[in-house]
């Protein structure tokens, strides 16, 4: 390990936040900090980024069916820009929660995508509010107990369970942050998410691109590629590429979830 990684590695300690102005300048800190560990591999939120954008100038038909699924891709797209930004900020949590956002958004949309006829529905919630309910309050479990017409969602179920840990007060997403000093009986709370080493961070990281691609294509899959047109090829091309590299990258610093979690 070099000076560089030894300094960043001994900087990964919990410290006391001395007021909101010094949390501030350690969320900038950690920035610059997480930015330089990354070194190359940061590279890969700039290109999922291109990927989630170069969509964007795709048009679609003017099909009232499709207008919800859009407008979710661009929920999970900024929910992908406050989860990695957090990440960035060692606030890991955080990136859990954004990343459980974007599931439930993709799941809803990979839903009405399947079922178009039930797109009213989802928007007018009074008309059969029982109907509603069975299928939208808990649209995971709508789409575990059909897995079978939800192919892509193959290991994303398993991902939002753990995501749904640090989106609530679960002992397993909160514990972690509190220590106690039994010298001076004192509890103190880690602002930040602080890893053992940097080997621990680029797991978490190689995580969340990994999963936050998986949500990508979904809506790809689903309904972006069909109207592509002559932005197919380029677009599909670096989604190939993409694949390679964040597939590498978990390889080489895993974390599994479930049985079924290769990027389709």
């Amino acid at each position: 390990m070099d000076s560089e990684q030894k300094a960043l590695e001994h900087d990964m300690h919990p410290n006391v936040i001395q007021g909101f102005g010094h949390f501030l300048s350690s969320e900038h800190v950690h920035i610059e900090q997480s930015v330089a560990m990354l070194r190359d591999d940061y590279g890969l939120i700039v290109d999922l980024d291109n990927i989630f954008s170069s969509c964007l100038t795709i048009t679609l038909p003017d099909d009232e069916s499709l207008m919800i699924p859009a407008f979710l891709y661009l929920i999970s797209h900024q929910e992908f820009y406050y989860g990695m930004a957090s990440f960035l900020r060692l606030h890991k949590t955080q990136t859990f929660r954004s990343l459980r956002v974007a599931l439930d958004s993709t799941f809803t949309a990979y839903y009405l995508l399947k079922n178009p006829e039930e797109s009213e529905l989802y928007l007018n919630r009074d008309s059969a509010p029982a109907r509603w309910e069975r299928i939208f309050r808990n649209i995971k479990l709508t789409l575990r107990n059909d897995s079978r017409a939800f192919p892509y969602a193959a290991g994303l179920l398993q991902v939002h369970d753990l995501c749904s840990r640090f989106a609530h007060a679960d002992p397993a997403g909160i514990l972690h942050k509190y220590h106690m000093d039994r010298t001076q009986k004192r509890l103190h709370v880690h602002y930040f998410d602080y890893e053992r080493s940097p080997d621990d961070y680029r797991k978490w990281f190689a995580f969340f691109q990994f999963y936050f691609f998986r949500v990508f294509l979904v809506y790809w899959n689903q309904m972006l590629s069909r109207y592509a047109g002559t932005l197919k090829k380029e677009i599909a091309h670096a989604i190939g590429e993409y694949r390679n590299r964040v597939t590498i990258l978990r390889d080489t610093h895993p974390i599994r979830i479930g049985a079924a979690e290769s990027a389709r």
